[in-house]
Order: structure tokens, then C-alpha cells, then sequence
């Protein structure tokens, strides 16, 4: 789950940009986020799996 408390500013923007769906399954997935790549690419990898 990513780190709401320690989330840099660009991590924050980019997580609160993405789809409601996307944000609560990275929250629900208990993914270990700890950069801004890190983020783009879980999410990516979910957008993928959403629209398969």
C-alpha cells in the first residue's frame, strides 16, 4: 500500500490523477510504493488489466 504519509508532492499529484478504481486497487493491493516509478508502474500495469 503506498505510504499516504510519505508520498512525495509528484506522487501525490500522479496518484490523485488516476482513476478512483486504480487508486483503491493500489491501496487494496498492499504494493510496497516507494517512488514515483513505482507507482507508474503498478498503476500502468492495473490500467492494462482493466481494459484486457
Amino acid at each position: 500500500m503506498p505510504d499516504m504519509f510519505n508520498m512525495t508532492p509528484q506522487m501525490q499529484q500522479y496518484f490523485n490523477s488516476l482513476p478512483e478504481m486504480i487508486q483503491e486497487t493500489i491501496i487494496q493491493s498492499g504494493a510496497k510504493v516507494n517512488s514515483l516509478e513505482d507507482l507508474k508502474a503498478i498503476a500502468e500495469g492495473n490500467t492494462r488489466n482493466e481494459y484486457r
